[in-house]
């Protein structure tokens, strides 16, 4: 077709449109390209009013719309017929999407782009469960009435914690913001949909990481390219230049890790908010519904209790290397989830430890723990296995969880102790990668630490199963050092 002319907003003599029109077929693109350090967006429009027809688009640098949600050139390409408009549409969007240009389309809940019809609006493929989300709001905009909690002020300052650190280690890393929609970035709202996506990525550059043990220039350049599109699908701070571009190359198991774990914060963050009861709890001061979100009980154990004492003197007295560990605060714990499929007939059953960062215990409170898939831990590199397979770890000495946690806006870190049962314990000295469940005959794994007198490779004692119903959660420990 001939070229039509664009003309950009508010210029003289540009054609009239009517205000009010139907959005006949929309796109949000994004492209991340570290190596010519480009960051942009390009939204693209089909109008329809009263007979008559544009292509609107609006593009510009991303990282502008963080302080400026109005940045950007918008254009408009006016047409007598749906059809040369159609035709113009898949022109432009064949062209952005193009192996040249790069441009990869999103999936977003509520799009912050665009015409105003479209901002607002879902953009792209929304998954189902984002769309059940969704409906599940009535729509009113109107605030719940919040009443005063009858939970213990324990429980509340707790709560509030964790979703606090949650929120704050989300937004300091990914260039989003928490709104009553959810995690809202700068081009909109993400779905879960557009997380997989971004998981997707990850694992195929991190399937190319592990190939390659020395990366070769051609490797980084891949690992360049990949980092690039996973920044296009879950845009971060990574800063303007070309030197912070290049710094934001994923290629370090650390790194892997980091990004595994803002994935996963990512799916824990939008699977609380809303809800059945569309509470929006991310987003509104309501302590209940924010408890009631992570479908967990949480007591908390009065101090000078016999509870209490037990608790903190089992955590304390466990402690091998160091004795600085001092608990604080105990609060019990039941996600009847875990209780009702827990492999009691198993046997062989202990409380065991499991630390955590601040930032994941509304994850871990809220679907309890998982299995790894990347773990970087104890300041040594692991595989995406673990130094014994992928399993869920636990250490039966308290002080072994200071290598998992960090000091939290409390100054204070967070243990779980867990009823695990391990049934038969197969025994390693040496670290045995690859294994994805105890030997045949066996029932768990254990990593047996390093003395004078049983020579390891394990620094502290590290027990493994490979079944979710081998463990359950029973206390949070907040402890100081």
């Amino acid at each position: 077709m001939a070229s039509v002319k664009s003309w950009k907003e508010g210029e003289s003599g540009a054609p009239e449109f009517p205000a009010e029109f139907e959005v006949r077929n929309s796109a949000v693109l994004q492209v991340t390209d570290i190596k010519t350090n480009r960051n942009k967006y390009y939204a693209i429009e089909l109008h329809a009013a009263e007979n008559r027809f544009r292509v609107y688009t609006h593009y510009g640098r991303t990282d502008d719309l963080e302080t400026s949600p109005d940045a950007g050139v918008r254009e408009s390409r006016f047409f007598a017929s749906l059809a040369d408009a159609d035709a113009c549409y898949a022109k432009i969007y064949a062209q952005k999407t193009s192996a040249a240009k790069g441009y990869k389309e999103l999936s977003l809940a509520s799009a912050r782009i665009g015409s105003h019809r479209l901002r607002g609006q879902s953009s792209g493929h929304v998954d189902d469960e984002t769309l059940g989300r969704l409906a599940a709001d009535d729509g009113t905009g109107v605030a719940p009435v919040i009443v005063e909690s009858t939970l213990h002020d324990e429980v509340q300052a707790l709560v509030r914690l964790c979703y606090e650190e949650a929120t704050s280690a989300l937004t300091n890393t990914v260039a989003a913001r928490i709104t009553a929609n959810g995690i809202e970035t700068p081009l909109g709202v993400l779905t879960l949909g557009q997380i997989d996506k971004g998981q997707a990525i990850l694992d195929e550059a991190y399937a190319l990481f592990k190939r390659n043990a020395t990366p070769s220039p051609k490797t980084m350049s891949q690992l360049t390219d990949l980092s690039g599109a996973f920044y296009t699908l879950i845009p971060h701070r990574i800063g303007r230049s070309r030197a912070a571009a290049q710094e934001a190359v994923i290629d370090t198991l650390d790194e892997f890790s980091n990004k595994s774990e803002t994935l996963q914060l990512m799916r824990d963050m939008l699977k609380v908010n809303g809800g059945a009861d569309g509470a929006k709890v991310l987003f509104r001061d309501d302590i209940d519904s924010k408890y009631n979100a992570l479908a967990c009980d949480i007591s908390w154990l009065e101090p000078g209790t016999s509870v209490f004492r037990e608790v903190k003197d089992y955590v304390e007295r466990s402690q091998v290397k160091t004795k600085n560990i001092k608990v604080d605060r105990i609060f019990r714990l039941r996600r009847d989830a875990e209780y009702s499929v827990y492999d009691e007939k198993l046997g062989n059953h202990h409380m065991l430890f499991h630390g955590s960062r601040g930032k994941n215990w509304v994850g871990i409170l809220s679907r309890g723990i998982l299995l790894p898939k990347i773990v970087v831990s104890l300041g040594v590199d692991r595989t995406d296995a673990g130094w014994l397979g992928s399993g869920i770890y636990f250490g039966n000495a308290a002080c072994t969880s200071l290598y998992y946690t960090s000091p939290g806006g409390r100054k204070s870190r967070m243990l779980a102790i867990a009823r695990v049962a391990l049934g038969k314990p197969k025994e390693f000295r040496k670290i045995t990668y690859g294994i994805d469940g105890p030997p045949s005959g066996f029932d768990s794994c254990h990593g047996v630490r390093n003395t004078a007198t049983t020579p390891s490779q394990f620094e502290d004692d590290e027990l493994v199963v490979y079944r979710s119903e081998q463990q359950r959660l029973e206390f949070l420990v907040e402890y100081r050092t």
